[in-house]
Protein backbone atom coordinates (compact mmCIF):
# COMPACT_ATOMS: atom_id res chain seq x y z
CA UNK A 1 0.00 0.00 0.00
CA UNK A 2 1.11 3.17 -0.98
CA UNK A 3 1.44 6.28 1.09
CA UNK A 4 -1.18 8.25 -0.41
CA UNK A 5 -3.32 5.77 -0.22
CA UNK A 6 -6.50 6.76 1.30
CA UNK A 7 -6.86 3.38 2.72
CA UNK A 8 -6.03 3.63 6.30
CA UNK A 9 -7.26 3.58 9.48
CA UNK A 10 -5.98 6.78 11.57
CA UNK A 11 -2.92 9.20 11.52
CA UNK A 12 -1.08 9.91 14.29
CA UNK A 13 1.89 12.50 14.59
CA UNK A 14 5.32 11.24 16.65
CA UNK A 15 7.69 14.14 18.12
CA UNK A 16 10.85 11.93 18.82
CA UNK A 17 13.51 13.35 21.38
CA UNK A 18 17.24 13.36 20.64
CA UNK A 19 19.61 12.21 23.17
CA UNK A 20 20.04 15.83 24.33
CA UNK A 21 16.14 15.78 25.27
CA UNK A 22 15.80 18.09 22.05
CA UNK A 23 12.62 17.50 19.64
CA UNK A 24 13.10 16.16 16.25
CA UNK A 25 11.30 16.71 12.93
CA UNK A 26 7.69 15.13 13.04
CA UNK A 27 7.36 11.98 11.84
CA UNK A 28 3.53 10.32 10.53
CA UNK A 29 2.58 6.76 11.15
CA UNK A 30 -0.74 5.49 9.32
CA UNK A 31 -2.35 2.95 11.74
CA UNK A 32 -3.66 -0.16 9.79
CA UNK A 33 -1.31 0.40 6.65
CA UNK A 34 1.52 -1.82 8.09
CA UNK A 35 3.42 0.68 6.47
CA UNK A 36 6.23 2.28 8.71
CA UNK A 37 6.29 6.07 10.05
CA UNK A 38 7.49 8.22 7.50
CA UNK A 39 9.42 11.56 7.85
CA UNK A 40 7.25 15.03 6.91
CA UNK A 41 8.37 17.49 4.90
CA UNK A 42 8.53 20.73 7.09
CA UNK A 43 5.53 22.05 4.93
CA UNK A 44 3.89 19.37 6.28
CA UNK A 45 4.49 19.19 9.71
CA UNK A 46 1.09 19.76 11.19
CA UNK A 47 -1.97 18.18 10.50
CA UNK A 48 -4.32 20.19 8.40
CA UNK A 49 -7.57 21.19 9.41
CA UNK A 50 -9.55 21.86 12.56
CA UNK A 51 -8.37 19.51 15.18
CA UNK A 52 -10.15 16.81 16.87
CA UNK A 53 -12.09 16.37 19.96
CA UNK A 54 -10.59 13.16 21.58
CA UNK A 55 -13.58 10.69 23.68
CA UNK A 56 -11.53 7.98 25.47
CA UNK A 57 -13.80 4.66 26.02
CA UNK A 58 -11.90 1.23 27.54
CA UNK A 59 -15.14 -1.00 28.43
CA UNK A 60 -18.59 -1.27 27.47
CA UNK A 61 -20.27 1.63 29.75
CA UNK A 62 -17.30 4.07 28.14
CA UNK A 63 -18.09 3.11 24.60
CA UNK A 64 -22.01 3.93 25.09
CA UNK A 65 -20.79 7.12 26.48
CA UNK A 66 -18.39 7.99 23.36
CA UNK A 67 -20.97 7.47 21.46
CA UNK A 68 -23.29 9.50 22.80
CA UNK A 69 -20.96 12.18 23.40
CA UNK A 70 -20.13 11.85 19.32
CA UNK A 71 -23.35 12.18 18.75
CA UNK A 72 -23.90 15.23 20.67
CA UNK A 73 -20.59 17.05 19.06
CA UNK A 74 -22.05 16.38 16.72
CA UNK A 75 -25.09 18.16 16.49
CA UNK A 76 -23.60 20.95 18.26
CA UNK A 77 -23.44 23.97 15.93
CA UNK A 78 -19.68 24.14 15.62
CA UNK A 79 -19.84 20.59 14.91
CA UNK A 80 -15.74 19.73 15.70
CA UNK A 81 -13.69 16.47 14.22
CA UNK A 82 -14.42 13.44 16.78
CA UNK A 83 -11.79 11.14 17.17
CA UNK A 84 -12.94 7.54 19.26
CA UNK A 85 -9.69 6.66 21.42
CA UNK A 86 -9.34 3.24 23.04
CA UNK A 87 -7.46 3.57 26.14
CA UNK A 88 -6.16 -0.15 26.43
CA UNK A 89 -4.76 0.37 30.10
CA UNK A 90 -7.89 -0.49 31.54
CA UNK A 91 -9.63 -2.29 28.62
CA UNK A 92 -12.43 -4.53 29.37
CA UNK A 93 -13.88 -4.65 26.02
CA UNK A 94 -14.96 -8.07 24.08
CA UNK A 95 -14.80 -8.27 20.14
CA UNK A 96 -18.09 -9.04 19.98
CA UNK A 97 -18.95 -5.55 21.80
CA UNK A 98 -16.61 -3.90 19.84
CA UNK A 99 -17.63 -5.42 16.31
CA UNK A 100 -21.49 -4.58 17.32
CA UNK A 101 -21.33 -1.28 19.00
CA UNK A 102 -18.04 0.16 16.97
CA UNK A 103 -17.73 -2.14 13.62
CA UNK A 104 -15.49 0.94 11.98
CA UNK A 105 -13.21 -0.02 14.84
CA UNK A 106 -11.17 3.07 16.95
CA UNK A 107 -9.59 5.98 15.54
CA UNK A 108 -6.50 4.48 17.39
CA UNK A 109 -5.69 2.98 20.65
CA UNK A 110 -3.29 4.56 23.74
CA UNK A 111 -1.31 3.14 26.35
CA UNK A 112 -1.09 4.52 29.47
CA UNK A 113 2.43 6.45 27.93
CA UNK A 114 1.13 7.75 25.59
CA UNK A 115 -2.34 8.38 26.97
CA UNK A 116 0.05 11.13 29.15
CA UNK A 117 1.90 12.47 26.34
CA UNK A 118 -1.58 13.17 24.81
CA UNK A 119 -2.66 15.59 27.42
CA UNK A 120 0.26 17.80 26.30
CA UNK A 121 -0.49 17.62 22.75
CA UNK A 122 -1.01 20.82 20.77
CA UNK A 123 -2.63 18.13 17.68
CA UNK A 124 -5.68 17.69 19.63
CA UNK A 125 -8.19 20.50 20.69
CA UNK A 126 -10.00 18.30 24.03
CA UNK A 127 -9.91 15.16 25.62
CA UNK A 128 -13.21 14.04 26.85
CA UNK A 129 -14.28 11.21 29.31
CA UNK A 130 -16.38 9.90 31.83
CA UNK A 131 -13.46 7.65 33.62
CA UNK A 132 -10.78 9.47 34.84
CA UNK A 133 -8.21 6.71 33.87
CA UNK A 134 -4.69 6.72 36.70
CA UNK A 135 -2.63 7.59 33.65
CA UNK A 136 -5.19 10.81 33.12
CA UNK A 137 -5.13 12.08 36.27
CA UNK A 138 -1.85 11.46 37.10
CA UNK A 139 -0.35 13.84 34.08
CA UNK A 140 -2.79 16.47 34.74
CA UNK A 141 -2.36 16.80 38.69
CA UNK A 142 0.17 19.42 38.24
CA UNK A 143 -0.95 22.91 38.77
CA UNK A 144 1.90 23.92 36.35
CA UNK A 145 0.85 21.68 33.88
CA UNK A 146 -3.06 22.82 33.98
CA UNK A 147 -1.61 26.53 33.30
CA UNK A 148 0.09 25.93 30.27
CA UNK A 149 -0.93 26.93 27.01
CA UNK A 150 -1.34 25.06 23.83
CA UNK A 151 -2.50 21.59 25.62
CA UNK A 152 -6.07 20.38 24.78
CA UNK A 153 -9.02 20.68 27.55
CA UNK A 154 -9.61 17.75 29.43
CA UNK A 155 -13.52 17.22 30.42
CA UNK A 156 -15.00 14.72 32.30
CA UNK A 157 -18.48 13.79 32.84
CA UNK A 158 -19.53 11.04 35.26
CA UNK A 159 -20.01 7.25 34.44
CA UNK A 160 -23.88 6.94 34.79
CA UNK A 161 -26.16 7.19 37.73
CA UNK A 162 -23.52 7.88 40.07
CA UNK A 163 -24.67 6.82 43.67
CA UNK A 164 -21.82 8.11 45.62
CA UNK A 165 -20.59 10.86 43.49
CA UNK A 166 -18.68 12.52 46.17
CA UNK A 167 -16.03 9.77 45.90
CA UNK A 168 -15.46 10.84 42.58
CA UNK A 169 -15.15 14.55 42.98
CA UNK A 170 -11.66 14.91 44.00
CA UNK A 171 -10.57 12.74 40.76
CA UNK A 172 -12.04 15.15 38.58
CA UNK A 173 -10.70 17.94 40.51
CA UNK A 174 -7.66 18.59 38.28
CA UNK A 175 -9.84 18.60 34.96
CA UNK A 176 -10.39 21.85 33.25
CA UNK A 177 -14.13 20.76 32.69
CA UNK A 178 -16.65 18.86 35.01
CA UNK A 179 -20.24 18.09 33.68
CA UNK A 180 -22.45 16.30 36.73
CA UNK A 181 -25.77 15.77 36.81
CA UNK A 182 -28.34 16.11 38.87
CA UNK A 183 -28.53 19.72 39.80
CA UNK A 184 -27.29 19.35 43.06
CA UNK A 185 -24.48 17.29 42.89
CA UNK A 186 -23.12 20.99 40.65
CA UNK A 187 -24.12 22.89 44.37
CA UNK A 188 -22.10 19.64 46.41
CA UNK A 189 -18.88 20.29 43.98
CA UNK A 190 -18.90 23.55 43.97
CA UNK A 191 -18.62 24.09 47.96
CA UNK A 192 -15.85 21.07 47.72
CA UNK A 193 -14.25 23.07 45.00
CA UNK A 194 -13.73 26.05 47.48
CA UNK A 195 -11.01 24.61 49.42
CA UNK A 196 -9.14 23.52 45.97
CA UNK A 197 -8.75 26.62 43.96
CA UNK A 198 -5.55 25.23 41.77
CA UNK A 199 -6.46 26.53 38.46
CA UNK A 200 -9.10 27.67 35.69
CA UNK A 201 -12.16 24.70 36.12
CA UNK A 202 -15.42 25.24 34.43
CA UNK A 203 -18.38 23.26 36.01
CA UNK A 204 -21.17 22.31 33.96
CA UNK A 205 -24.75 20.58 33.76
CA UNK A 206 -25.46 17.01 32.14
CA UNK A 207 -24.46 13.93 30.21
CA UNK A 208 -25.01 12.65 26.62
CA UNK A 209 -27.27 9.92 28.10
CA UNK A 210 -28.76 12.29 30.24
CA UNK A 211 -30.89 14.31 27.47
CA UNK A 212 -34.17 15.95 27.86
CA UNK A 213 -37.13 13.45 26.85
CA UNK A 214 -38.06 13.37 23.35
CA UNK A 215 -41.49 13.00 22.35
CA UNK A 216 -43.02 9.41 22.26
CA UNK A 217 -42.40 7.37 19.18
CA UNK A 218 -44.94 7.47 16.56
CA UNK A 219 -45.67 3.49 16.39
CA UNK A 220 -45.41 3.68 20.50
CA UNK A 221 -48.64 2.41 20.77
CA UNK A 222 -48.32 -0.42 18.48
CA UNK A 223 -45.13 -1.65 20.09
CA UNK A 224 -45.01 -5.04 21.73
CA UNK A 225 -41.82 -5.53 23.35
CA UNK A 226 -41.31 -5.16 26.80
CA UNK A 227 -37.81 -4.70 28.15
CA UNK A 228 -35.77 -5.42 30.98
CA UNK A 229 -32.64 -4.07 31.37
CA UNK A 230 -30.47 -6.15 33.65
CA UNK A 231 -27.66 -4.79 35.97
CA UNK A 232 -24.31 -6.37 36.42
CA UNK A 233 -24.76 -5.81 40.36
CA UNK A 234 -28.63 -5.59 41.06
CA UNK A 235 -29.89 -7.31 42.21
CA UNK A 236 -27.48 -8.93 44.29
CA UNK A 237 -28.58 -12.14 45.44
CA UNK A 238 -29.88 -15.16 43.09
CA UNK A 239 -32.99 -15.17 45.33
CA UNK A 240 -33.41 -11.32 43.77
CA UNK A 241 -32.65 -12.71 40.15
CA UNK A 242 -34.82 -15.72 40.42
CA UNK A 243 -37.81 -12.91 41.52
CA UNK A 244 -37.06 -10.65 38.70
CA UNK A 245 -37.00 -13.64 36.42
CA UNK A 246 -40.59 -14.91 37.73
CA UNK A 247 -42.25 -11.33 37.68
CA UNK A 248 -41.25 -11.47 34.26
CA UNK A 249 -42.18 -14.85 32.96
CA UNK A 250 -45.77 -14.09 34.83
CA UNK A 251 -46.21 -10.68 32.39
CA UNK A 252 -44.98 -12.66 29.82
CA UNK A 253 -47.85 -15.23 30.18
CA UNK A 254 -50.23 -12.58 31.23
CA UNK A 255 -49.37 -10.91 28.03
CA UNK A 256 -48.89 -13.70 25.22
CA UNK A 257 -49.23 -10.92 22.23
CA UNK A 258 -46.01 -9.31 23.93
CA UNK A 259 -42.16 -10.59 23.69
CA UNK A 260 -40.83 -10.09 27.10
CA UNK A 261 -37.09 -9.40 26.12
CA UNK A 262 -33.76 -9.87 29.18
CA UNK A 263 -31.71 -7.63 27.86
CA UNK A 264 -28.11 -8.87 28.62
CA UNK A 265 -25.43 -6.01 29.27
CA UNK A 266 -22.56 -8.94 29.08
CA UNK A 267 -22.70 -12.81 27.68
CA UNK A 268 -21.25 -15.25 30.46
CA UNK A 269 -17.92 -15.64 30.81
CA UNK A 270 -17.41 -11.97 29.13
CA UNK A 271 -15.75 -9.10 30.54
CA UNK A 272 -14.02 -10.22 33.16
CA UNK A 273 -11.80 -7.69 33.34
CA UNK A 274 -14.77 -5.43 33.67
CA UNK A 275 -15.17 -2.77 36.75
CA UNK A 276 -18.44 -4.69 37.51
CA UNK A 277 -18.42 -8.35 37.62
CA UNK A 278 -21.90 -10.07 37.32
CA UNK A 279 -22.81 -13.40 39.56
CA UNK A 280 -25.44 -15.38 38.70
CA UNK A 281 -25.99 -14.09 34.62
CA UNK A 282 -29.62 -14.34 33.72
CA UNK A 283 -29.11 -17.16 30.56
CA UNK A 284 -28.31 -19.63 33.59
CA UNK A 285 -30.86 -18.75 35.49
CA UNK A 286 -33.44 -18.67 33.18
CA UNK A 287 -32.86 -22.48 32.75
CA UNK A 288 -33.52 -23.02 36.22
CA UNK A 289 -37.19 -21.44 35.98
CA UNK A 290 -39.78 -24.12 35.76
CA UNK A 291 -41.44 -23.86 32.57
CA UNK A 292 -40.62 -20.51 31.17
CA UNK A 293 -43.16 -19.20 28.18
CA UNK A 294 -42.13 -18.75 25.19
CA UNK A 295 -42.52 -15.31 24.92
CA UNK A 296 -39.66 -14.89 27.21
CA UNK A 297 -36.70 -14.53 25.56
CA UNK A 298 -33.02 -13.18 26.28
CA UNK A 299 -31.13 -10.82 23.87
CA UNK A 300 -27.74 -8.90 23.62
CA UNK A 301 -29.11 -6.25 21.16
CA UNK A 302 -27.56 -2.82 21.52
CA UNK A 303 -29.69 0.16 23.56
CA UNK A 304 -30.59 1.82 20.76
CA UNK A 305 -31.76 -1.60 18.71
CA UNK A 306 -34.23 -1.76 21.55
CA UNK A 307 -35.32 1.42 22.35
CA UNK A 308 -36.11 0.85 18.35
CA UNK A 309 -39.26 -1.34 19.53
CA UNK A 310 -39.83 -0.64 23.03
CA UNK A 311 -43.38 -0.20 24.20
CA UNK A 312 -42.06 -0.65 27.93
CA UNK A 313 -38.37 -0.41 29.64
CA UNK A 314 -38.34 -1.96 33.34
CA UNK A 315 -35.05 -1.86 35.35
CA UNK A 316 -33.78 -2.12 38.83
CA UNK A 317 -30.62 -0.06 39.53
CA UNK A 318 -29.58 0.62 35.84
CA UNK A 319 -28.64 3.72 33.88
CA UNK A 320 -30.90 2.34 31.15
CA UNK A 321 -34.04 4.00 33.30
CA UNK A 322 -32.75 7.27 31.95
CA UNK A 323 -32.28 6.28 28.36
CA UNK A 324 -36.04 4.67 28.55
CA UNK A 325 -36.86 8.07 29.68
CA UNK A 326 -35.06 9.94 27.11
CA UNK A 327 -36.73 8.29 24.26
CA UNK A 328 -40.29 9.05 25.31
CA UNK A 329 -41.05 5.37 25.92
CA UNK A 330 -42.36 4.71 29.37
CA UNK A 331 -40.01 3.16 32.04
CA UNK A 332 -40.20 1.40 35.31
CA UNK A 333 -37.74 1.18 37.71
CA UNK A 334 -38.59 -1.92 40.25
CA UNK A 335 -37.19 -1.85 43.55
CA UNK A 336 -39.30 -4.49 46.06
CA UNK A 337 -37.62 -7.37 44.55
CA UNK A 338 -36.43 -10.47 47.33
CA UNK A 339 -33.86 -9.73 48.90
CA UNK A 340 -33.58 -5.97 48.43
CA UNK A 341 -32.43 -5.17 51.74
CA UNK A 342 -29.34 -6.67 51.00
CA UNK A 343 -28.80 -4.97 47.90
CA UNK A 344 -26.12 -1.67 48.51
CA UNK A 345 -27.55 0.16 45.40
CA UNK A 346 -31.28 -0.05 45.99
CA UNK A 347 -31.61 2.79 48.67
CA UNK A 348 -29.26 5.29 46.49
CA UNK A 349 -31.20 4.27 43.77
CA UNK A 350 -34.72 4.70 45.75
CA UNK A 351 -33.09 8.50 46.69
CA UNK A 352 -32.37 9.62 43.56
CA UNK A 353 -35.37 8.59 41.93
CA UNK A 354 -37.65 9.61 44.46
CA UNK A 355 -40.42 12.33 43.31
CA UNK A 356 -40.05 10.69 39.76
CA UNK A 357 -42.78 8.81 39.39
CA UNK A 358 -40.94 5.66 38.22
CA UNK A 359 -40.83 3.54 41.07
CA UNK A 360 -43.06 0.62 40.97
CA UNK A 361 -44.34 -1.96 42.67
CA UNK A 362 -44.60 -5.21 41.80
CA UNK A 363 -48.55 -4.90 41.28
CA UNK A 364 -48.37 -2.12 39.26
CA UNK A 365 -45.16 -3.70 37.46
CA UNK A 366 -47.32 -6.68 36.29
CA UNK A 367 -50.20 -4.88 35.17
CA UNK A 368 -48.23 -2.28 33.29
CA UNK A 369 -49.16 0.65 34.84
CA UNK A 370 -46.61 2.87 34.28
CA UNK A 371 -46.70 6.52 35.00
CA UNK A 372 -45.05 9.25 33.20
CA UNK A 373 -41.93 11.22 34.71
CA UNK A 374 -42.60 14.10 36.54
CA UNK A 375 -41.50 17.20 35.07
CA UNK A 376 -39.84 18.77 37.93
CA UNK A 377 -37.55 15.89 38.51
CA UNK A 378 -36.49 15.38 34.97
CA UNK A 379 -35.66 19.39 35.07
CA UNK A 380 -33.44 18.37 38.04
CA UNK A 381 -32.13 15.39 36.41
CA UNK A 382 -31.89 15.46 32.86
CA UNK A 383 -30.26 18.73 31.29
CA UNK A 384 -31.20 20.28 28.10
CA UNK A 385 -30.04 19.32 24.52
CA UNK A 386 -27.47 21.80 23.92
CA UNK A 387 -25.28 19.91 25.84
CA UNK A 388 -22.80 19.51 22.07
CA UNK A 389 -22.89 23.47 22.02
CA UNK A 390 -21.77 23.63 25.62
CA UNK A 391 -18.96 21.50 25.80
CA UNK A 392 -17.33 23.57 22.88
CA UNK A 393 -18.14 26.45 24.83
CA UNK A 394 -16.48 25.16 28.00
CA UNK A 395 -13.68 24.57 25.45
CA UNK A 396 -13.55 27.79 23.66
CA UNK A 397 -13.51 29.19 27.19
CA UNK A 398 -10.43 27.55 28.39
CA UNK A 399 -8.10 28.09 25.25
CA UNK A 400 -8.41 31.84 26.43
CA UNK A 401 -8.58 31.60 30.01
CA UNK A 402 -6.44 33.75 31.63
CA UNK A 403 -2.86 33.37 33.39
CA UNK A 404 -1.53 30.58 30.87
CA UNK A 405 2.29 29.60 30.50
CA UNK A 406 3.78 29.37 27.42
CA UNK A 407 7.10 27.30 26.74
CA UNK A 408 10.32 28.54 27.76
CA UNK A 409 12.42 29.78 24.93
CA UNK A 410 15.09 27.22 24.17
Amino acid sequence: MSDDSPSYRAEIWLYPLAEDGSEGAPIRARLGTGAAPQALPASDAEPAGPKPVVILFSDDSTLFFALRMRDVLRNSAEAPPVDLVWYTGENALSFRQMAQLLPEGPAYSLGPKQLSALTGSDTVRAIITSRVYRALGDAIKSVPFRMSAGRPCVISFLGGLDFFPQNGFARRRNCDGVYLFPTSNIEAYREAALEWDDAWQEVGFGHPSFLRPEDPPADLASRRDIFFFTQALSPSTKRGRMHMLQALAAMARANPDHTVWIKLRHLPNENQKHLHLERYHYPGLLEELDNPPPNLKLTACTMDEALATAALGITCTSTAAIDVVRAGIPAMVHLDFVDNYRDPLVEPMRKLFRGSNLITPLGDMLEKRAQAPDPAWVEKMLCPRDLGDRVMQTVAQFETRPFQITEAPR
